[in-house]
């Protein structure tokens, strides 16, 4: 009996002590942005956060101090840390990095926007109502605000010139991603602009003349509101700002950029790391050497020649533009012998699902070999689905004349932004995506944690990679690892999925933490660095990612 209540004992105390240390999460913060040259006071809302010690962000021209911390209700496990934010009159507008650190580690990041112009908060109230709209002066302006509950509207009032085109912007301090199935997660806000029209029914009633949700949905991509409006006439107008789905909560703030004249959306920013199946990553002439360096060998291949959709020498670049609705492009190249092909491409300017590129490989007799559409089944229902790939990879193996076919998915379109640079090649081995999950590591003295790198095998690299960790805090070590990883049901319909899905494998690297490692106080810099190996030597860097670490109190 006394055995087992010293074991009880000690798992109550071994509970107690998980139990005790929570990591800081940060969910939001509001307002998010700000004037460069002012002082402004933010909330950082979030869970264990309350015992926090610095702020930490390492781009010059912003100062976080802690001004003071406590939970949002009584019995509530969200905590609302008040920090004051001081911006130099010399940032750089744009986006500053921070997270919060506490004894029990590092958070996530967020984001603080700095603007050259002056920003004003959303007045106290609801603002529902085009009586409780809140005034604009004339453009530029900007607000901070926030959607505090579901079904929440906020009105705007402003006053446009006859004739006068004004753009308006409205960034989630929530992202919403773009993904499969809708955005489950994250705050999606869309725009309305009216004018007072009234009715036989209702004299006040308002016309709406302007809606956007966002400029173009596209997978990954964020789905914050664009709105060009050109007026008519001279007059009061009313723009309303709201959740698309009609969601709200102590999370969805916004900024409100009211800007004259025509403002484009700004451009998605080109990926830092390798994309190997992108419509958009570059495809340079020296492409097969870049390859072959992911595979870890020295490339000697020479630079592939540049081509207008006619005949061309295999291997080789084709360059053009489907220009006009219904224009299709045809180059015919030669194969001496049997060869592993690879057929990529790029669209440099729009892409889809703008400008979508149909590629038929087609032989002497005119029969499709391979084709850059992937069919096979949707997850949810089961349905034939069909996608268009950036790159397919087939086996040839009957030497002669062959034609590359390119055209639009649909024979209504067609521009000259319709570009693309189709590259034909042989198949080089390599490593393609590497991903790393984390960016933030807590760990205590005696523990230990886990992370997975995940990397494709393209076109038959069978390789190895290895990954280091450098450097690390005094006290830890990397270790190799393995973890278990389910099974997976296989696809109901394969097809020939090997043409366009790559082998998808992991690697696991394990941080372990001696018993006597000395706590940090602020985050260390690590880096995760991924090479592959070839001939028993290792090759080029192909990865690195930074991870912040932190070795905290048990």
């Amino acid at each position: 009996m006394a055995i087992r209540r010293y074991v009880s004992l000690s798992a109550a105390f071994v509970f107690a002590a998980l139990a005790a240390r929570v990591e800081p999460n940060a969910l939001s913060v509001h307002p998010f942005a700000g004037q460069r040259g002012t002082s402004f006071t933010v909330v950082v809302r979030g869970g264990g956060l309350r015992d926090a010690t610095l702020v930490w962000t390492e781009k010059p021209g912003v100062t976080l101090r802690i001004e003071g911390s406590e939970a949002e209700s009584p019995n509530s496990k969200t905590d609302l840390l008040r920090v004051r934010v001081e911006v130099s009159a010399h940032a750089e507008p744009g986006p500053y990095p921070f997270r919060v650190v506490t004894p029990s580690g590092v958070s996530n990041v967020l984001p603080l926007l700095v603007t050259a112009e002056p920003v004003v908060s959303e007045p106290p109230g609801l603002h529902e109502t085009p009586e409780t709209a809140i005034p604009a002066p004339a453009a530029p302006a900007l607000f901070t605000g926030r959607i505090d509950k579901r079904g929440e509207t906020d009105f705007y009032v402003f006053e446009a010139k006859e004739g006068e085109t004004l753009t308006f912007q409205v960034i989630s301090g929530l992202p919403s991603i773009g993904a499969p199935g809708g955005n489950a997660r994250g705050f999606d806000p869309s725009i309305q602009v009216f004018e007072p029209a009234g009715s036989w029914f209702d004299p006040n009633r308002l016309k709406r003349i302007g809606f956007n949700d966002e400029p173009l949905w596209v997978l990954g991509e964020l789905t914050d509101a664009h709105l060009v409006q050109r007026f008519s006439r001279a007059g009061r107008y009313y723009l309303r700002v709201e959740a698309f789905s009609g969601q709200g909560g102590a999370d969805y703030s916004y900024h409100l950029r009211i800007l004259p004249g025509a403002v484009p959306p700004a451009e998605p920013k080109p990926r830092a790391e390798w994309s190997e199946r992108s419509f958009r990553r570059r495809l340079p002439a020296n492409r097969l050497n870049d390859l072959a360096a992911r595979g870890g060998k020295n490339g000697t291949a020479k630079a592939l020649e540049s081509y207008s959709p006619a005949s061309f020498r295999f291997p080789g670049t084709i360059e053009g533009a489907i220009a006009r609705p219904g224009e299709s492009h045809r180059a015919d190249f030669n194969l001496p012998g049997p060869a592993d092909i690879a057929f990529e491409i790029e669209t440099p300017e729009v892409a889809p699902p703008l400008f979508t590129p149909v590629v038929r490989l087609l032989n002497g007799k005119g029969d499709e070999v391979a084709t850059n559409i992937f069919a096979g089944r949707g997850l949810c229902t089961g349905a034939l689905t069909k996608s268009l790939a950036a790159k397919t990879i087939v086996p040839i193996r009957d030497a002669g004349d062959y034609t590359l076919e390119i055209r639009d998915a649909t024979a209504d379109l067609g521009e000259p932004g319709f570009k693309y640079r189709l590259q034909v090649r042989p198949q080089v081995p390599h490593v393609g995506d590497v991903k790393i999950d984390e960016d933030r590591i807590n760990i205590a003295p005696g523990e230990a944690r886990t992370i997975r790198v995940t990397f494709d095998r393209e076109e038959d690299y069978r390789g190895s990679i290895a990954v280091a960790v450098e450097p690390l805090p005094p006290g830890l070590q990397a270790l190799a690892g393995a973890d278990f990883e389910p099974d997976k049901d296989p696809p109901r319909a394969v097809g020939k999925r090997e043409r366009y899905v790559p082998r998808t494998e992991r690697a696991v690297v394990v941080l372990a933490a001696a018993d006597d490692a000395p706590l940090t106080e602020k985050p260390v810099k690590a880096r995760f660095v991924v090479r592959p190996l070839a001939g028993g030597r290792p090759g080029m860097v192909i990865s690195e990612k930074e991870v912040l670490i932190m070795v905290v109190k048990p």
